[in-house]
């Protein structure tokens, strides 16, 4: 009998286990592998850490705790039917003692040593052509890059963050500049004015807050303050305001210039904030395809000022290339909302900059942390459960449900009657999208289909973004025969961009509609001054967008967010994920989960590996 043909080669075989577990996958093996390769002797130890270093970054962490590696499992968002028959989603495999694994690693001649604090070299160096991809720090490892990155963001934020002479303009100037855009400064405080101050007076100025505290508001009129002050100095100055995705930019720009419009300023320093567009990072960088990038530390940035918002949604990567790209007297404004979802990609920077109270370190007067909400009503169910859902209270937030409020619906996924109701009006707004579509009314189409919209955990299952979608389809072939053939590009189908594309100006999260024009499929795409045309064959890139993934929901806004969880405990059940689900309803949401699927996901708080807090708040 012929003996099971192995799934590894000799070198990786031991690694096989966390493979079939699904802890390990095909990239972490080839990078053992290849080390093994290239470096003979290597312990199994080092190209199991290797190997799941790799797995970690793939799941957003920027290192690999050692003490903490048995916590790393498959992908969230696989497809269950995916897994081989009889594997454990949560497996249990056979991992190294921490303490041994630490000194295996620290001996090896694939890893570099690095003091976690000063970032200098531990011990002697071998051969300069050694291959070392792996940085061990403390009890914390690291793929080189990702070292360097973490390394390279901190050292930016402390350096900006310690003051140099002759930081910011004189207190009278900023004063005078507050004065005209915030008003007098009242006697109780104001943070966001206090904010602006540490924007116009620093480098560095960090500002968070939940939706509706008055970020947006706070930039606006610090950017007004910006002009002001030049004005007043004399000076030309010049400002960029980016965010993460073309999406995310749009909103920014529509929200910024509305409120620096409506807020009853000079001209002066109101025209130059309409006049600036926010734009994305990649473009504010010049992105040049792969890793690379036109503006870097060698060939810097022009602006004066840049302002970053939902910075929540950058990677630790991203992060670093537009740090090392400013000028050193450039300032930088970081702003989000710490407690949404951090990046798809690797890092939490914006969590491990604001840390965590009480704040003791070199940056704790830079962080301004907005906490009143203003956008909402004071009797907002929908901003009482997201405070109770960021503070981790599950009983308050399943009992703000239970009561069924007007603004804030919990639908059971095993009550029929309420979920088909749900269903029908979510059918019934796709076939309204259509027609608008159909009757090549851009505008009104593009509005219905972002007024309402279903988020889901995950892709996958009976509540996941593909099951809705296929219903929805579903629904209107049944009114609508003919409608959905064999293209995928029918009239009134919805789309979001799952990449940017420069050629076309169409960027990751930007969402469009297929409507008719003169017989043919176009695809509409709002714009700040309207909507623009594409044809289909120009878009390769998309995904239909009846549904959304909550990730994908990062920077959007909807009149009603319809937030469906799947009803099993899933690693991917977090209370970040629900958190920023609730806060993209504006006026409604209705929550479609099961009281153990809540109850799960507020109790399981998002962790990613990382030593960037730990560097930037050394007394926390």
């Amino acid at each position: 009998m012929t003996p099971p043909t192995p799934l590894l080669a000799e070198a990786t075989a031991h690694l096989e286990p966390f493979v079939v577990a699904g802890v390990v996958d095909a990239a972490g093996v080839h990078l053992a592998a290849t080390l093994a390769r290239l470096v003979p002797g290597t312990p199994d130890e080092v190209l199991l850490a290797a190997a799941v270093t790799v797995r970690a970054l793939q799941l957003g962490h920027v290192c690999v705790e050692l003490d903490r590696a048995h916590e790393i499992g498959i992908d969230p968002d696989r497809d269950p039917a995916a897994l081989p028959d009889g594997v454990d989603p949560l497996p249990a495999v056979a991992w190294p003692e921490p303490d041994d694994w630490v000194t295996i690693l620290a001996a090896a001649d694939a890893v570099a040593v690095h003091d976690p604090t000063t970032g200098a070299a531990i011990g002697s160096d071998t051969a300069p052509d050694r291959l070392r991809p792996l940085v061990l720090a403390g009890r914390r490892l690291y793929l080189e890059r990702y070292w360097r990155y973490e390394r390279t963001v901190g050292d930016a934020l402390l350096a900006r963050g310690t003051p140099t002479d002759g930081d910011g303009p004189a207190d009278a100037v900023v004063d005078a500049a507050l004065d005209a855009t915030f008003g007098p400064a009242p006697a109780d405080g104001d943070a966001q004015r206090q904010a602006a101050r540490v924007a116009l007076r620093s480098r560095l100025a960090v500002l968070a807050g939940g939706p509706g505290t008055g970020k947006t508001y706070t930039v606006a009129r610090f950017l007004a303050a910006v002009h002001h002050v030049a004005q007043a100095e004399g000076r030309p100055v010049q400002v960029a305001l980016v965010a993460p995705t073309g999406k995310a930019a749009a909103r920014l720009s529509e929200a910024v210039h509305a409120a620096v419009a409506e807020a009853g300023l000079p001209d002066a320093v109101v025209e130059p904030v309409l006049g600036t567009e926010a734009g994305t990072i990649h473009r504010l960088l010049g992105y040049a395809g792969g890793i690379r990038f036109r503006h870097d530390h060698d060939d810097p940035l022009p602006h004066d000022v840049v302002v970053v918002d939902e910075t929540s949604m950058v990677a630790l990567p991203l992060m670093a290339r537009l740090l090392d790209a400013l000028r050193p007297n450039a300032q930088v404004v970081l702003v989000g909302d710490p407690y949404q979802l951090a990046s798809v990609e690797a890092g939490a920077v914006l969590g491990d900059v604001v840390g965590g109270e009480p704040r003791r370190g070199p940056l704790a007067g830079q962080v301004v942390v907005l906490d009143r909400v203003h956008r909402f009503a004071a009797d907002s169910t929908i901003a009482a459960f997201a405070d109770a859902v960021r503070l981790g209270d599950a009983d308050a937030a399943e009992a703000l449900l239970a009561a069924d409020h007007d603004d804030l619906r919990w639908i059971h996924p095993d009550d029929t009657v309420a979920l088909d109701a749900l269903r029908a009006d979510v059918e019934a707004d796709a076939r309204a999208v259509v027609e608008a579509a159909m009757a090549g009314d851009a505008e009104a189409g593009l509005a219905l289909a972002g007024a309402r919209k279903v988020l889901c955990a995950t892709r996958f299952g009976p509540l996941g973004s593909f099951a809705w979608r296929d219903r929805i389809e579903r629904s209107l072939e049944q009114r609508l025969p003919g409608l959905i053939p064999g293209t995928r590009w029918y009239v009134g189908r919805p789309v979001i961009v799952t990449r940017n594309d420069y050629l076309t100006g169409v960027f990751n999260g930007d969402t469009g509609l297929v409507v008719d024009v003169d017989g043919r499929p176009s695809v509409a795409l709002p714009t700040a001054s309207g909507v623009r045309h594409l044809a289909p064959a120009q878009l390769a890139n998309v995904d239909t967008w009846w549904a959304m993934t909550i990730h994908k929901s990062q920077g959007s806004e909807f009149d009603h967010a319809v937030v469906a969880l799947p009803s099993v405990d899933s690693p991917i059940l977090t209370r970040e994920l629900l958190y920023t689900a609730v806060t993209r309803g504006r006026h409604q949401v209705s929550v479609v989960a099961t009281a153990e699927a809540l109850r799960h996901a507020i109790a399981h708080p998002v962790a990613r590996a990382s030593g960037l807090g730990a560097r930037l708040w050394p007394g926390s």
